[in-house]
């Protein structure tokens, strides 16, 4: 193999294992750093119930979407950006780009308060809420993994899952 086709298929699969997860690190440095805080996303103007409509159908038709690191458009997503842009087309609300801010941004919930068009959070590289799904209901969430390359459902209950789940927010206001 030539050095240049190593670096590549080093940085291939560099993409292929940071998962969906948009949170960077910042570097350390000797000068002030501000912290940004994310503004709370609250949604008054719709039942959960009501949306919860809009936000499957809308969820459901983008199974089988290819995943694309950074991606948030139908040509390909990313865990965050497929929240993003259901949230977005379904109840034209918007929420920030990455998985830790829409965490941020919400009210916590526990598992089993979870509703549909809640969002749910894992630990899937080490960091806290480095991947983000959309509940469905039943115990399901619709997420775009990097494994397997496609957006898709599974069980909270699924193992990996279930080991890694990291928290549960909604946007509702009861």
């Amino acid at each position: 193999m030539l050095v240049w086709q190593k670096w590549l298929f080093l940085c291939v699969m560099a993409v292929f294992l940071s998962a969906c997860s948009s949170n960077k690190s910042p570097k350390k440095s000797r000068a002030k750093t501000t912290v940004s805080k994310i503004a709370p996303v609250r949604i008054t103007h719709l039942q959960q119930q009501q949306a919860s409509g809009e936000l499957m159908l809308h969820s459901m038709s983008l199974v089988g979407t290819p995943y694309r690191f950074g991606g948030t458009s139908r040509a390909g997503f990313d865990c965050s950006g497929m929240v993003q842009y259901v949230y977005k087309t379904a109840l034209g609300v918007a929420l920030p780009r990455t998985a830790r801010d829409m965490a941020s941004a919400g009210i916590r919930i526990k598992k089993d308060r979870l509703k549909i068009g809640d969002l749910v959070f894992f630990n899937t590289n080490g960091k806290r809420h480095s991947h983000v799904g959309l509940y469905i209901g039943n115990g399901q969430f619709i997420h775009s993994p990097s494994s397997n390359g496609v957006i898709r459902t599974n069980l909270l209950s699924d193992k990996y899952y279930a080991q890694h789940f990291d928290g549960a927010v909604t946007y509702f206001i009861k």
